[in-house]
């Protein structure tokens, strides 16, 4: 199961409902669905704005708001791309093109999901769609009994399969998400092939395990995540999320019932945008001092030690020798794909986009009403070695890409224990500036 620190945070959720009709994609009869109403946060800036609450404004409309559009987006398409690959497996016209192109939406998903780390506080982490989507290392033995399941096999094929794993997901928790989806599309770091996904498996243990069963698996859940990320754009976006996303959510009011009080924030007066911008008493945040503190220690520290202690430390101190009962050899994301120095890479870079106030990673100055850009206004001391740690743990991490060998190959490298001093030094920065922030008069 994935980890990350727990943090404090006041998040209080509620909703208030309306109904409406919405035609479901299959083109069944017309119901009606109950969608939260709820606003949208004011994220343009304003001459009378505190300096703390520009940097907020854009750091929201900027950076988090776009990503999660996009990761939707992109939801969309892998769904689209696996559910035609599945269908061609069954008319017996499956090629290596629809093969790589469902390769092709997982990575572009996937990326856009890897660069949301550094803000999952809010909706991720508050209604749990963090590990609904993202629970790693993959369990072996939970994937070979949901494949090897003729009642579970049958709803991957059904007619609703994405709300067939809504309903049952408890039997394969563990395998849901971008890691089952690789597991399916990847192994040993390449796309998978039209011979593999037409014979039966060769994992161990997974011998009579048929690859049309695999590709039911993997449209079934592309289809949760299509959904589940359409929920964190709507959770967080409100009513400015995109007429795709709410569509989306029109035909799967399900996904929210799990939710408490339907996953919005302030007893459902407020998306998770809207909230993070209105500091007061009520709402855990009740200083834009604390507001920024939480974004330098509740979004980036958070992401920045668990990739340093858990994404590359675990694996790194077994294979050193030096880890506890507690770390596991296995304890690696995305390994079939041998994608997990991007990933790390891209966690980092969910925090260069946090301090830079925009989402272009090969930006080299920040925008006007960021956070870099913020602290040197109020004369941070520490900002060079901030900057400096920021771009060592990127670069890092780019050694490690272009080492020749995947982590999964060789977790115990120097080069990964490069990256985890570099992160790990990038993470202390983070909280010197967060917790320095926090005892300043407001700009």
């Amino acid at each position: 199961m994935k980890k990350f620190q727990q943090l404090v945070m006041a998040f209080l959720v509620g909703v208030v409902s309306f109904g409406f009709t919405a035609c479901s994609d299959d083109n069944s009869e017309p119901q009606d669905f109950q969608l939260p109403e709820v606003g949208q946060a004011t994220v343009s800036v304003s001459s009378s704005d505190k300096a703390m609450q520009k940097v907020a404004k854009v750091y929201v409309d900027q950076v988090v708001y776009p990503t999660y559009k996009a990761l939707a987006a992109n939801a969309r398409t892998l769904y689209t791309t696996t559910a035609a690959l599945y269908s061609a497996a069954e008319a017996g016209t499956m090629t290596q093109a629809q093969i790589d192109a469902a390769c092709e939406a997982f990575k572009d998903t996937r990326r856009e999901w890897e660069r949301s780390e550094a803000f999952l506080y809010g909706s991720a982490s508050d209604n749990e769609l963090d590990p609904h989507i993202d629970s790693w290392p993959l369990d072996h033995d939970e994937l070979v009994n949901a494949l090897k399941n003729p009642t579970l096999v049958a709803g991957f094929k059904g007619s609703d399969p994405a709300k067939f794993v809504s309903d049952n997901n408890s039997k394969f928790q563990s395998v849901l998400g971008f890691h089952g989806m690789e597991f399916v599309l990847f192994r040993e770091g390449k796309n998978r092939t039209v011979d593999a996904l037409k014979a039966n498996e060769t994992e161990e243990g997974m011998t009579s395990v048929k690859g049309i069963d695999e590709l039911a698996f993997l449209q079934a859940v592309a289809a949760d995540v299509r959904n589940i990320t359409a929920l964190l754009e709507f959770t967080w976006m409100g009513s400015a999320a995109s007429n795709e996303t709410k569509s989306v959510l029109s035909n799967a009011s399900y996904v929210f019932s799990s939710l408490r009080n339907n996953g919005l924030a302030a007893n459902g007066t407020m998306c998770y945008g809207q909230f993070l911008l209105s500091p007061s008493a009520t709402t855990g945040y009740n200083s834009w001092q604390g507001t920024i503190r939480q974004i330098f220690v509740g979004g980036c520290s958070n992401i920045c030690a668990e990739v340093a202690d858990q994404k590359l430390g675990q694996a790194y101190r077994t294979a050193t020798g030096s880890g506890s009962a507690e770390d596991s050899r296995d304890y690696i994301e995305s390994p079939y794909s041998h994608r997990s120095f991007i990933d790390y890479q891209d966690n980092i870079y969910s925090i260069k986009n946090t301090l830079y106030g925009t989402r272009d990673v090969n930006a080299t100055a920040p925008a006007e009403h960021s956070l870099l850009n913020l602290l040197k206004a109020m004369n941070y001391s520490g900002l060079n070695d901030l900057t400096a740690a920021l771009n060592k743990a990127i670069q890092s991490l780019e050694t490690a890409k272009n080492s020749g060998k995947s982590f999964v190959e060789a977790p115990g490298a120097q080069h990964v224990k490069d990256c985890i001093d570099a992160v790990s030094a990038l993470d202390e920065e983070l909280n010197k500036a967060g917790d320095w922030v926090n005892k300043q008069d407001a700009l």
